[in-house]
Order: C-alpha cells, then sequence, then structure tokens
C-alpha cells in the first residue's frame, strides 16, 4: 500500500490549515471567551509535553529497554503533581515581575545579564536535538509512506509552514506577557487530537486485531518472550535518572516554560494540570504495549521501532489507520516547535541581541521589536533544519531525545535554588551551569564525534550511560553550592532571592526611595532606549494601572511608578534590560528602617493573606491586629523614617488634620499641608518630648493639641513616632469654667455697684428737677435738664447691671411656659423696628411656627432685641438680617446672620466679657450679649458667634443659638 504524494500533502495541509482557523477565530474574537480562557483548555495545552518524541520514540524505548520507556510519563506526571510546591511558586514570580521565559527567571534571581546570556545559550543547544527530532519525525514518517520527495524537501516544507504559522500567531504583539490565545488554542486542539489519534490505533489494536483481552493473552503465552523483553530489568540508577530528567525538562523546557507560566490566565489552570497531565499521559502510557505487540504479531517490526505505529495500518492494510497515526504525529511534532521557537525567539531577543544592538534611529520601537522576533523565529527554524540534516541521519529519535532531556537536567539545581535557597548566588550559579554542562558536552556527545575521535560510547544501551549524567548534575549542584559559600551575593541579589523564595511579597528591588518628581522624569530616562512615542506609551499604561494623577507626584508614587515600569518592560525586553535602564537615575539603597519601604511592604501583605500558610499566615495575622489597633487609636499617631518622612498615618490623625494617609505617606513633615507642617516638623526636631495644650487656627478657629514623640531605636536618626492628641474639648470646658467664674464674680461687683450708685444718682435727679422751682433762669434750667439726662442714663446703666447680676440665678419668679420661637421672634422684629433707623433694614423671619421651646418669654423676647439691635447697628441701609431656625433631634439651632462689616478674629473671644464692646463711647454699654449668654445658660442652651459669616464677601457675622425643643415638658 502507497499513498500517493499529493494525497498526503493535501491530508497535511488541510490539518494545518485548520489549527491556522482555530487560532485566526480565537484571536479575532469569533470563539466564546468562556472557552477561550477556561482553566480547562489551558491544562489541555500542556499536553504538549508530549512530542513526537513520545509519539513515535517511546516505542522504540520500549523495545528496546522495556518498561524504561515509562520515565518520561513518570516524570511529567510527578512534576504536574507536586506543582502547588514548584510550579505555583514559579508562577507567582513570573507573574509579579512580567517574566516571560527560565532565562528571564534565573537572570532577575541573580540579578546579572550573564546568567540570562548563558541560560539563553544552554537552552538553544538543549533544544536543537529536540527541535530536530520533530523535524525528522515528520519527514521520516511522510517519506516512509511515499518515497517520492527526498527527506530534505519535506522537512524543508514543513519548517516554512511551522515558521509562518509560529510568526502569524506567536509573534503578533511586542510583549510575550501579552496573552497569544489563539496559540494556546491550537496547542490544546493538537493535544487533543494526538491523544485521540494514539488511542484509535491502540483500541483497534486491541479489539480489532487481538479480539479483545483473551486475544492478547493467548498470544502472549505463545510468545513468552516478548512479555521479558518488556518487562526485563533496567540498570541500576538508569530508571531514576531517566525519571528526575523527565520532570525537570516538564518545567524548564522553553515551550512548556511558555505555555505553564507566560501563557497563563489562572492559577486554577495549574491546579487543574496536577490531575488532567497526568491522566493524558496515563493514557498515551497505556496505548505502547498494545500497539507494541499487535506490531509483533503482524510483522510490523521493523529496524526503525519508533514507527510501529504507522507500520501497524501499513501492514495490514488499513490506511484510516495510518493515517490516523500520521495525524497524531504530525500534531506531537507541530505544536512543540511552534511554541518553543517562540520562546526560544523572546529569550535570544532579551538576553543575547538587545544588550548588544541598539535600535536603529527613526524607527517605531515596537515594530521593529516585533520584526526582530520574527527574524529570530525564522534563524531558529533554518537551525534547526541544518541540524537535522548534518545529524538526523546518523541517530533515531530515541539518541537525539536522550541528548536533549539530559541537558535539562542541568537547570535543576538553579530551579531549586530560586525557590528554597536564598544564599545562592550568582557566581555559584554560573559555576554549576558551566561545570555541569561541560560534563555533558564531554561525555553524553562523544557519540557524536566517535567517527573523529574514534571512541564509542552508545548512550542508550551502555548499561553506564546515566552515570554521566549523574555525574554533571552533582558536579553542577556542588560547584553552585561551593561557589556561592565562597562568593556570597550582592545586596540586590539577596533582595531578588527574597522575593523569590515561598511567602515572598512582590516590592521594588535595589531602589531607594526616590525624590518627588512627574511621571515625564522617566520618559526622559528611557526616550534615549526606546524612543519618546514608545517611553510615554509605557509610562502612561504604568500610570493607568497604578491609578496616579497626572503632575507632580509624591516620592512614594514615584517608587511605585517606576516598580511599576520595571515590571511592564520586563515582559517587553526583559528583567535585565528593563533594571538596566532604570537604573542610572536609582539610588542604592540604604540601611536603617526605612529602607525597608514599610508602605509598599503593607500594600502588598493587605492584597497577599490567601496566599500565606503557616507561620506566616500567624504572624501576618498579628500583624494585621497591630495595625487595626493603630487605625483605632484614640489619639493620632505617625511614624517618621531618618528622613522625616511619612511612614504611618492613623485614622484619627487624618480626622484631626483632614489630610488621608495615601496624601501625605512617602512625604516629609515639611510637605505637609499647613499648620501641620510646621507644628509637627518644629516638634520633631525639637529637644522636648512632650508639649501640652499647643494652639494650632485651623479654619479660623482655634483648637489645641498635646504633643509627644518617642525614637524607634537608641536614637532618633533611626526613626521615631509622633502622638497627637486633641485637647480641644477640655481646654474649651476648661475656658468656659473659668469665663462664668468670672461672669459671677462681675455679676456680685455690680449688683453691689448698682445699690451703692443707685441712692446717689436718685438723690443727684431730684435735686436737678427742683432746679425748676428755683429759678427761672434760662442756663440753670438747660443745666438742670441736662443733669437729668445724664441721671437717666446713669439709671439704664445701673438697671442693666442689676438685670446683668440677677440672670443666672434660678429663681422662682422666672414664668416658664412654651413659647413659639417664629412668634418670639416676630415681637422682637415689631419692637426693633420702631426705630426710625431700623425701619430702613429688612428682617426675614424664616423661622417655623411649629418650632417652641419651654422658656421665659419676656427674657427669650430680650435676647432677640439685643442680638436684632446689634445686628442692626452692624448692617448698612437697606441692609438684610436674616433669622433662620432648624430642627436637630431634640435640639433647636437658630441663627442671626447680618450683612455688617463682621468682628475682628482678637475680638471674638471677648464680647461675652461684662463691658466689653466694639461700639463707639457713649453707644453701648457691653452688657447686651452677656446678659444674652447667662439668658440662654440659663434655659440650659449654648451660644456662639462666627465671622465673618460669609467667606466669599469676607462680611457678616452669624449669631448661633441652640436651645432644647419642647416635646411636651420642661427640661429638668
Amino acid at each position: 500500500m502507497t499513498f500517493e504524494l499529493p494525497q498526503l500533502l493535501l491530508i497535511c495541509f488541510t490539518y494545518l490549515l485548520c489549527l491556522f482557523g482555530a487560532a485566526y477565530l480565537t484571536e479575532r474574537g469569533l470563539l466564546p471567551p468562556k472557552l477561550v480562557r477556561h482553566p480547562l483548555l489551558h491544562a489541555l495545552s500542556l499536553g504538549v509535553y508530549a512530542s513526537a518524541w513520545t509519539f513515535y520514540g517511546a516505542f522504540g524505548l520500549a523495545a528496546e529497554s522495556g518498561l524504561l520507556y515509562l520515565g518520561s510519563y513518570i516524570g511529567a506526571a510527578a512534576a504536574f503533581m507536586l506543582a502547588p510546591i514548584i510550579m505555583i511558586p514559579i508562577l507567582r514570580i513570573t507573574r509579579s515581575y512580567q517574566l516571560s521565559s527560565l532565562a528571564d527567571l534565573f537572570a532577575f534571581r541573580f540579578r546579572s545579564g550573564q546568567v540570562g546570556t548563558l541560560t539563553t545559550l544552554a537552552l538553544l543547544v538543549a533544544c536543537l536535538p529536540l527541535l530536530s527530532i520533530q523535524i525528522q519525525a515528520v519527514s521520516d514518517s511522510i517519506y516512509l509512506l511515499n518515497q517520492q520527495v527526498d527527506r530534505a524537501q519535506i522537512a524543508a516544507g514543513f519548517c516554512t509552514i511551522i515558521a509562518l504559522f509560529a510568526i502569524l500567531f506567536g509573534a503578533r504583539r511586542a510583549s510575550l506577557r501579552n496573552s497569544h490565545s489563539g496559540l494556546v488554542v491550537a496547542v490544546a486542539i493538537e493535544s487533543v487530537i494526538k491523544l485521540l489519534a494514539l488511542v484509535t490505533v491502540a483500541l483497534f489494536a486491541y479489539f480489532g486485531f487481538f479480539e479483545g483481552h483473551e486475544g492478547l493473552q493467548s498470544w502472549l503465552d505463545a510468545n513468552p518472550l516478548v512479555l521479558q523483553q518488556m518487562q526485563k530489568p533496567t540498570t541500576h540508577g538508569g530508571w531514576q535518572v531517566l525519571i528526575l530528567a523527565f520532570f525537570t525538562s516538564a518545567i524548564v523546557m522553553p515551550h512548556m516554560f511558555h505555555l505553564a507560566f507566560t501563557e497563563n490566565v489562572s492559577y486554577e489552570s495549574l491546579y487543574k494540570a496536577t490531575w488532567v497531565v497526568p491522566l493524558f499521559l496515563l493514557l498515551m502510557a497505556v496505548c505502547v504495549p498494545p500497539i507494541l505487540w499487535a506490531a509483533h504479531a503482524s510483522g510490523s517490526m521493523t529496524t526503525n521501532t519508533e514507527f510501529v505505529v504507522l507500520n501497524l495500518g501499513y501492514t495490514l492494510n488499513r490506511p484510516w489507520l495510518t493515517l490516523v497515526a500520521l495525524i497524531g504525529g504530525l500534531s506531537a511534532a507541530s505544536g512543540l516547535i511552534i511554541v518553543a521557537v517562540v520562546a526560544l525567539a523572546s529569550m535570544l531577543q532579551n538576553h543575547l541581541v538587545l544588550p548588544l544592538v541598539r535600535r536603529p534611529e527613526q524607527t517605531r520601537f515596537y515594530t521593529w521589536l516585533l520584526w526582530l522576533r520574527r527574524l529570530l523565529i525564522i534563524l531558529l527554524i533554518a537551525a534547526c533544519y541544518l541540524f537535522f540534516i548534518t545529524f538526523g541521519e546518523s541517530f533515531s529519535l530515541q539518541q537525539l531525545g536522550s541528548l536533549g532531556f539530559a541537558a535539562f537536567l542541568q537547570f535543576l539545581p538553579g530551579l531549586l535554588a530560586t525557590l528554597y535557597w536564598p544564599g545562592a548566588s550568582r557566581r555559584g550559579f554560573l559555576l554549576g551551569l558551566v561545570g555541569g554542562f561541560g560534563i555533558w558536552l564531554f561525555a553524553i556527545t562523544l557519540p557524536l564525534h566517535r567517527d573523529i575521535l574514534h571512541i564509542d560510547i552508545p548512550i542508550s544501551s551502555d548499561e553506564h550511560w546515566y552515570l554521566f549524567v549523574l555525574l554533571s548534575v552533582l558536579l553542577n549542584l556542588a560547584l553552585m553550592i561551593i561557589g556561592s559559600l565562597l562568593f556570597p551575593g550582592s545586596s540586590s541579589e539577596r533582595q531578588s532571592a527574597e522575593a523569590c523564595v515561598l511567602n515572598s511579597l512582590q516590592r521594588p528591588l535595589g531602589m531607594a526611595l526616590p525624590a518627588a518628581g512627574q511621571a515625564n522624569d522617566l520618559v526622559t530616562q528611557l526616550e534615549p532606549r526606546i524612543g519618546i512615542d514608545s517611553a510615554n506609551r509605557e509610562v502612561n499604561r504604568a500610570r493607568v494601572e497604578l491609578n496616579l494623577p497626572l503632575g507632580n507626584l509624591r516620592p512614594i508614587d514615584m517608587l511605585r511608578l517606576r516598580n511599576q515600569l520595571e515590571h511592564n518592560l520586563s515582559g517587553l525586553l526583559g528583567p535585565v534590560e528593563a533594571a538596566a535602564i532604570l537604573q542610572p537615575r536609582s539610588a542604592a539603597p540604604s540601611a536603617g528602617f526605612r529602607a525597608r519601604e514599610v508602605h509598599l511592604l503593607e500594600q502588598q501583605l493587605e492584597h497577599y493573606d490567601a496566599r500565606l500558610s503557616g507561620l506566616a499566615a500567624e504572624l501576618d495575622q498579628l500583624r494585621r491586629y497591630h495595625r487595626v489597633t493603630l487605625q483605632r487609636l484614640p489619639i493620632g499617631a505617625c511614624t517618621l523614617n531618618e528622613e522625616r518622612r511619612v511612614q504611618f498615618w492613623n485614622s484619627e490623625l487624618a480626622r484631626y488634620t483632614g489630610i488621608d494617609d495615601e496624601s501625605c505617606i512617602g512625604l516629609p513633615l515639611t510637605s505637609l499641608p499647613a499648620p501641620w507642617n510646621r507644628l509637627l516638623d518644629e516638634f520633631a526636631s525639637g529637644d522636648a518630648q512632650h508639649e501640652p495644650a499647643v494652639q494650632v487656627d485651623i479654619h479660623g478657629f482655634p483648637r489645641w493639641f498635646s504633643l509627644h514623640k518617642a525614637s524607634l531605636g537608641h536614637a532618633s536618626a533611626e526613626g521615631m513616632v509622633l502622638l497627637v492628641e486633641d485637647e480641644t474639648e477640655y481646654q474649651m470646658i476648661s475656658r468656659n469654667l473659668a469665663h462664668q467664674e468670672r461672669l459671677a464674680s462681675i455679676g456680685r461687683f455690680a449688683a453691689g455697684v448698682a445699690h451703692e450708685i443707685g441712692n446717689p444718682v436718685t438723690g443727684i435727679a431730684c435735686l436737678a428737677q427742683n432746679l425748676k422751682l428755683e429759678t427761672d433762669a434760662p442756663e440753670v434750667l438747660e443745666t438742670g435738664e441736662q443733669i437729668v439726662e445724664q441721671t437717666e442714663r446713669i439709671s439704664r446703666i445701673v438697671q442693666s447691671l442689676v438685670r446683668f447680676a440677677h440672670t443666672g440665678r434660678q429663681q422662682n419668679s422666672m414664668l416658664q411656659e412654651r413659647v413659639s420661637l417664629h412668634e418670639c421672634v416676630a415681637d422682637a422684629i415689631r419692637l426693633v423696628q420702631l426705630d426710625s433707623r431700623v425701619r430702613q433694614q429688612r428682617f426675614t423671619n424664616t423661622v417655623a411656627s411649629d418650632l417652641q421651646i419651654y422658656a421665659d418669654p419676656q427674657q427669650m423676647l430680650q435676647v432677640f432685641i439685643n442680638l436684632l439691635n446689634n445686628a442692626s447697628d452692624a448692617s448698612p441701609d437697606q441692609g438684610e438680617i436674616r433669622i433662620e431656625a432648624s430642627s436637630e433631634g431634640n435640639r433647636i439651632v437658630l441663627s442671626v446672620t447680618d450683612e455688617g462689616s463682621g468682628i475682628a478674629p482678637e475680638h471674638i473671644e471677648h464680647l461675652f466679657e461684662p463691658f466689653f464692646t466694639t461700639k463707639e463711647p457713649g453707644k453701648g454699654t457691653g452688657l447686651g450679649l452677656p446678659l444674652v449668654y447667662n439668658i440662654i445658660t440659663e434655659h440650659y442652651g449654648s451660644i456662639e458667634l462666627f465671622s465673618p459669616a460669609d467667606k466669599k464677601q469676607n462680611n457678616g457675622t452669624q449669631v448661633v443659638i441652640t436651645l432644647p425643643r419642647y416635646n411636651g415638658s420642661s427640661p429638668d
């Protein structure tokens, strides 16, 4: 049976065209988003691990070494079952710091471009045999079915189609951190197809060829050597090394790392992969024995045992079975090579090309970056093709695969050190990787040079092949440990190490708190490297992600913006290049309390509690308890670093000052709004540990605060904590009590004065009136009238003194009853308007008629007459005087507002003192407002005065009276 070449090409092309269509529909958003972003679909895409080596090469390994073929399945399954302790932490790091490859991860961990470059070169060397296997598998399988075209030509056509697919769907965006959903969907479909293809062939072998269990058992009983060959013991130690190699490969291979971490959209997909991928591999593994035994029984076994899955249908004259196997192998090969070259191109770009090549002038950065990656994809596929042409004819799939998987094992010590050993250093990692790869290149690849060196060390048939692999890994591990102990890492390495270990937080690395600035400062810093347009785009993107405003930014916001910008650029240029661009203006981190950047750590911890466990979770609960305690203290509290920048600002202090914590964190005290900048800075700079009752004017009103401070270390240079206690209420009560005591003293004095003055004044008035009876002289009569007028004025003053002295005394003579405030105010207005000048002014009484109090109506009338007279005296002609009232619970708030010139601030606190007046001499006694104050106090109310009443016009005075509302009974 021979397949026609056009028929084979049409089938392969149609299949690949269907993958193109699925990827295109996904990229255009024509597939349901829930399906595209479903964790199960992403978990299926991780089936790309089952490459052509697994699909074809596993049969060769099973035929030669029996159950040893299970090593590839067991190793990968173990890696995914241990995902919560290995892969989930890696995903956290890559997502937090925008890392898109293993080279990025190691370069970030060890803060070294050399590490990234060496890792990239090592991965490239390890991947060339693996990628060559995929090309060899496709070309050999098609050539096996039709020999009209040479293998090299088939490989060239396959590489061309794969390069086109990788460019169209794997290099559509400049940053690899942007999800290529079309690529993921296509790879997931390929995983399902290759599994279905292998299962279909296995089911045919089991049920169609052997006719079920009895037929298979009968054949095995008749051919015991076949079963013995499958069950033969493996070399001691080789099994374990093989499993360890595949365990590591499932994580560090470029295509696996790219799909598991870079294209991952949620942690849930990796958790689903803990059972989806092992189940996927189990189904593929159980398919190998029945297919292999069916090939033995049907005579399909040839010298090239890798392709028995194809030969089975060919031998049994089942064309459809052969085509199913061909499509399965094509799926296995194409999926891996597409993802692998996309990931490798990114690593080569970030760690080899960009550090050496500068962006050409007058070139759009993103376009240049995109075409650079596309060119690298083409060069990588060309290199794989050349490797296949050079070595593919000399080695089997199983041999080339062993070379690659053994090489990937060299990255295991570095990976474990990244996650679990903060003490590993850059030099230790480099020594270990160079030493391990040196052994691998010298020993494992000797068969590639046996024609030159005349040394024959076969990899698969020699029972001691695993010793070379084990030796290289042990040497790698030993050199890394010794190098790390002899050459400890720098401070930036230690910070990166802390960021990578389990239960760590994302935070800025190697950056001290910068000065305040603007986002344009970072644009200027990026412009020489990526161009002005790209710099503006990246800075604005980071600013929007952090919800930061335009214009001036606080130091803490500049640090957050720079940190976010480095993360974003890491996905575009790699972590080393991103750090190098932003490093020139970064100061070295300083030691001490501030270097921890408490505020950023607190922000991260607030969103991190779900990921903490064990002691870390308990410590976080304790931290939260202490933070809530500080936030809810009944006094204001803030902490300062050694530069006197605010690190903590609790809610009570925010209430005192009107400054929220987000507005002041990171600012020096001198940058706070007035008057707090001067108050707190002078106190923090002074020697006094306590300052009681410091008066502060806030919005024109006095408030009093007591200040306390304490150092956070042995000296204030290590930071300090400030406590601010509001004593305004206490000071107001104390001053009110003192004021009332003064009024009582003056009242007693006034009563005595009135009594002593009253009698002589009455006598003088009588004598002056008798002058009319004793003389007709006009001069004398005029003088007598003047004397009478002055004595009447003295009498009015004495009567005011008497009334003032009597107010505040709870006398039985005071008659209290239900009083309507509206009517009382209306009566006062009518009495005040008897004055001809007052008639020119407008009185507006908006007091509701249902507002009532329980009071002495005559005293309340006197209160309103005094207040309206004062307002009238201060108001201009045609001015308006408004009387308003509102109900607030059980109290009534009434205000009298005029449009006068207002009262000077220094006079306000003296207005309720007897004999103090702002009127011209002879026009006021200074007893009106003290009398009002006493009457209101006697009725369980309060009175306040505000000036200016109109802040915009800066004029007017408002008197606010608060009285108990009448509720059917008199107040106690």
